[in-house]
């Protein structure tokens, strides 16, 4: 060879050479959980589960999944000892706001604290505090959360957990659109604004529209005297106007007959309960025809309860895993002046209520199931008494009050907040492809739901975290 061609081959290779450290430092890194049990809360009986198994992750997803001596681990991967481990798909709350923290000051509209703690104060507070909060989540194995509705400035929720590795998943509605007025909590961005007409519901939509909703929600008030097929009209407008979009209908409906007429209207996510009277055959053939879901919210109002009589006290999930700046506000009560605690709250201080799961709520919850309507958790976090992050816990042992299996309850969850989010493809099972959203447990969920609490590690697009350092690293 010519030594001027000899020359600018070493040259070349040497250039080469240069690049390839920064190419293999561009590869993805893998990660291999080995050994492990797989739960699959998409199956039934022995299918739910595959012992001594091994999952591969890399660039943010699921690349493998298999039978630990059939499924080869790269030689760069980290690998996480899975013995004695269960892993279950990312979990998912389909009903949060972010708006409201779960301590006493979130919702003067029915706890008015202002001459304490200013609302202003708290609203501020939760903006600032929204890091913190994407830690809970994230320490308590949620991977994706449904913020059904807030003020304008929910958006941005969504934006700020887009650019942090450690948020989940946030799909978000705006304000809600709702037949009644809710003034103590109107700032100037107001959670909810109260519509008149069918015209008013769909210049609302479109003004969400442009900020790219995930959902649209309406707050369907129905009260003595109200006109509901006026009402129904309004939800009929507001659902034409999201669905043309592309945009589901979320609604609060807590009456059978105010359910059922979401449901004529083309409401597509029922985000509570019905806590009335039995679900009949009517509602299930009108769920079924819209391909509803059912989201229960079964703790929430109790929450409530426990709160504002100052009962509410701390389980161990939300000693290790809730803000704790709103763990010390939850008992200030306590150190609150007596003037200045509204007579409500007095009241139920002086006679603390009973809290115990509805029993109309619980058996409409099976029916639910057992008609095959996709049911799918949430805990309704940020009122009053609901915490973000740990609450998930007591909401999905409620569940099984119901009388569904953990099995079931995991896959309201998983799967059903999957459908929730519209991502069915990406998230809520464990499975080559999809986003690598997953919990590691250190006991079994299938025999005691509250084992899904026994947190190991939380992975999120593939990036591992630790509970206990999560939430080392959220200032008191």
């Amino acid at each position: 060879m010519p030594m001027g061609i000899q020359r600018r081959a070493a040259a070349c290779l040497a250039i080469l050479a240069c690049f390839l450290p920064v190419c293999r430092a561009a590869q993805p890194p893998i990660t291999a959980i080995v050994g492990a049990t797989i739960v699959r809360p998409d199956r039934d009986g022995a299918d739910a589960i595959a012992a001594n198994t091994t999952v591969i992750l890399e660039g943010g997803r699921i690349r493998a999944v298999g039978p630990a001596g059939a499924t080869p681990v790269p030689a760069h991967a980290k690998v996480i000892d899975g013995k004695g481990k269960w892993v279950i798909p990312g979990l998912i709350d389909s009903h949060v706001h972010f708006f409201q923290s779960g301590n006493l000051y979130t919702r003067p509209d029915v706890a008015d604290f202002n001459r304490w703690m200013p609302y202003g104060k708290e609203v501020a507070r939760n903006k600032a505090r929204l890091a913190a909060t994407f830690k809970v989540w994230l320490a308590s194995g949620v991977t994706s959360v449904v913020d059904v509705g807030g003020p304008f400035w929910n958006f941005e929720v969504r934006d700020a957990a887009a650019k942090s590795a450690a948020a989940p998943r946030v799909h978000v509605a705006g304000p809600l659109i709702s037949m009644i007025d809710r003034v103590k909590l109107d700032l100037g961005d107001p959670p909810i604004i109260r519509i008149s007409s069918p015209d008013e519901a769909r210049a609302l939509v479109r003004r969400e529209l442009a900020r790219k909703p995930d959902l649209i929600k309406v707050w369907y008030i129905h009260q003595p005297g109200d006109d509901l097929a006026a009402q129904e009209a309004i939800v009929r407008a507001t659902a034409d106007e999201a669905h043309k979009a592309g945009v589901r209908l979320a609604v609060h409906a807590t009456e059978l007959l105010v359910a059922k007429s979401a449901l004529r209207a083309g409401a597509d996510f029922l985000v509570h309960s019905v806590e009335d009277e039995p679900v009949d055959a009517e509602f299930l053939a009108l769920a079924k025809r819209n391909k509803a879901l059912y989201c229960p919210t079964l703790f929430v109002t109790a929450g409530y309860r426990l709160a504002l009589s100052n009962t509410w006290k701390p389980t161990q999930a939300e000693r290790e895993r809730a803000d704790p700046q709103i763990l010390a506000a939850m008992h200030d009560l306590d150190r609150i002046p007596k003037e200045m605690i509204p007579e409500r709250v007095a009241r139920l201080m002086a006679k603390p209520p009973a809290v115990k799961p509805s029993e109309v709520s619980l058996k409409n919850l099976r029916t639910v199931w057992d008609a095959g309507i996709p049911v799918a958790m949430g805990t309704d976090a940020g009122n009053i008494g609901t915490l973000h992050g740990p609450s998930i816990f007591r909401e999905m042992e409620w569940m099984t009050q119901a009388g569904l299996t953990p099995l079931q309850v995991l896959r309201s969850a998983t799967v059903g907040g999957a459908q929730a989010m519209g991502m069915s493809r990406e998230i809520g099972t464990v499975e080559a492809g999809k986003l690598a959203d997953l919990v590691i447990l250190d006991a079994d969920p299938l025999a005691d739901v509250a084992n899904v609490s026994r947190i190991h590690r939380v992975i999120k697009a593939g990036r591992v975290f630790v509970p206990e350092t999560l939430m080392r690293s959220i200032t008191p």
